[in-house]
């Protein structure tokens, strides 16, 4: 048996191997010690029931996500499904059978960047490419406007802050390929309304590559790095912060994923910080995705510091998007929150929010986005 990680996206570290047995660790991200995000291959005789232990999972960022949690694997990297996962000892353990020689497992359903490149260059027949800022390591971030770019309002989409997150990546897919469509009606109705949307599908793209969970290459959490009254520390969100201010903003959608919850959940703005006239359209939101969605669920419940007015971040200082764009355009903000673990759609589907779930799931916000933007516009 052979076991690689060295590829884009790529974390695991073997520690000690035989034919049916690994021990594995995971790297903690560039730079930072933040660690949960794994991916790596497996090569081997076919039929053969093999273990896989990650040793390190008790200290990872988020150890109770562990509980109820099952890996996803793939023969071809195209289509995934779950295998058996237990978190017992402090250690994740993985068995599985594989029907093939070579077989890939996850946290989740990576996004690669040729993906993201297919979906810059089919939604560049529509809409207009923008290069943002290249990163400390060469990348391009990079953004799609859909709409004039003289039109009076602007919504900004925004994915993958948080590099090990690629169901976030998935949604925004869904959400620009449904911009791109000139004969949806919906999309016309938007643009004729002189709503334009700023789409960037991955504005972390070191990190992604990298096989991080949350930071950059730099070790920089970018949803934390927007403070109101520091400058940023990273590139990639002073560029984005730079072009907000020369183009404007009225809607702000920062799309992650929850490596505990097993639902859909929200993040709105610090109360404080949402203005009388936004605080309806917040509400209208949360009420959309509560209806729409049998994977919703409300907000975790995390064991909260002793005291938390003394512990947790005032809405000044708290560094995340929703709260900066809240406070400097007085506009509404959101956050949503797409799950690591398997879920079950209305249909009964199980696993409904895989990449094909959060595709549609981006479709939808399309929905809802128009329910908040042209609720301003009556």
């Amino acid at each position: 048996m052979r076991i690689e990680a060295d590829f884009e996206c790529g974390n695991a570290v073997v520690e000690r191997i035989s034919d049916l047995e690994a021990q594995l660790s995971i790297r903690a991200d560039s730079n930072a010690k933040f660690y949960q995000w794994f991916y790596f291959r497996v090569t081997g005789e076919a039929g053969l029931l093999r273990t896989f232990q990650i040793t390190n999972a008790s200290a990872a960022s988020y150890p109770h996500a562990w509980n109820g949690y099952r890996a996803l694997a793939s023969y071809n990297g195209t289509d995934w499904f779950r295998v058996q996962t237990q978190y017992t000892g402090g250690k994740i353990t993985i068995r599985h059978r594989a029907a093939q020689t070579s077989t890939a497992y996850a946290f989740f359903v990576p996004y690669v960047e040729a993906q993201r490149e297919q979906l810059l260059a089919d939604c560049a027949k529509v809409g207009e490419r923008r290069h943002i800022v290249t990163t400390p390591n060469g990348r391009a971030v990079e953004m799609i406007v859909f709409g004039k770019p003289t039109a009076k309002n602007k919504v900004w989409v925004i994915s993958r802050q948080h590099a090990g997150e690629p169901m976030a990546e998935y949604c925004v897919d869904g959400l620009m390929r449904r911009l791109a469509d000139e004969q949806d009606p919906l999309v016309k109705q938007l643009f004729d309304a002189d709503i334009a949307f700023y789409c960037i599908p991955n504005i972390n793209p070191d990190g992604t590559a990298f096989g991080n969970l949350r930071a950059n290459a730099e070790g920089i959490d970018l949803n934390r790095d927007w403070k109101q009254y520091v400058e940023p520390k990273s590139v990639e969100v002073g560029a984005v912060l730079k072009l907000m201010e020369a183009e404007g903003v009225d809607f702000l959608y920062d799309i992650h994923g929850d490596e505990a919850s097993q639902y859909v959940w929200l993040v709105q703005p610090h109360a404080e910080l949402v203005t009388p006239e936004n605080k309806p359209l917040q509400e209208r939101m949360e009420s959309f995705v509560r209806g729409r969605y049998a994977e919703y669920g409300p907000d975790p419940v995390y064991d909260l510091p002793a005291n938390p007015s003394d512990s947790l971040p005032k809405p000044t200082d708290s560094g995340m998007a929703i709260d900066y764009v809240a406070w400097r355009f007085k506009c509404p903000t959101l956050i949503v929150e797409l799950p690591f673990k398997d879920t079950i759609g209305d249909d009964t589907t199980i696993d409904s929010l895989q990449p094909a779930g959060c595709i549609a799931f981006g479709r939808n916000s399309v929905e809802m986005i128009a329910e908040v933007m042209l609720a301003q516009k009556n």
